[in-house]
């Protein structure tokens, strides 16, 4: 009997379908910063910045996606590595990101 119940088991198992999440999007954040051409050919300027982590191992690098954007246009985007020090000092402050990108581009907030 203890065989019959543990072959039912694993049919039942094997034949359920799995309940699959879509972790391929994630809204990014965007936060308001002083307006500035991002490219020298731009005619717009770009007023957000748009940070999300793409890849994060919880010990010693993070990396960080980030747009700048004009009114819904995409203007500029790239990545940044928060590793050393920046990291070990990062408390998992929402803010710590756009910080960094922040500092490392110059870009001010309002």
């Amino acid at each position: 009997m203890k065989k019959v119940m543990f072959a039912a088991l694993c049919f039942a198992a094997l034949n359920l379908k799995a309940q699959t999440i879509d972790t391929s999007f994630k809204a990014m954040t965007a936060c308001k910063i002083v307006p500035f051409k991002a490219k020298f050919t731009d005619t717009v300027n770009a007023n957000y910045l748009g940070v999300k982590i793409i890849a994060d191992d919880l010990k010693s690098t993070c990396t960080l996606y980030w747009v700048l954007f004009a009114d819904n246009n995409q203007v500029l985007d790239g990545n940044a590595t928060i590793s050393g020090t920046d990291y070990t000092s990062w408390n998992g402050s929402n803010l710590f990101p756009f910080s960094f990108v922040g500092k490392l581009y110059n870009i001010i907030f309002k």
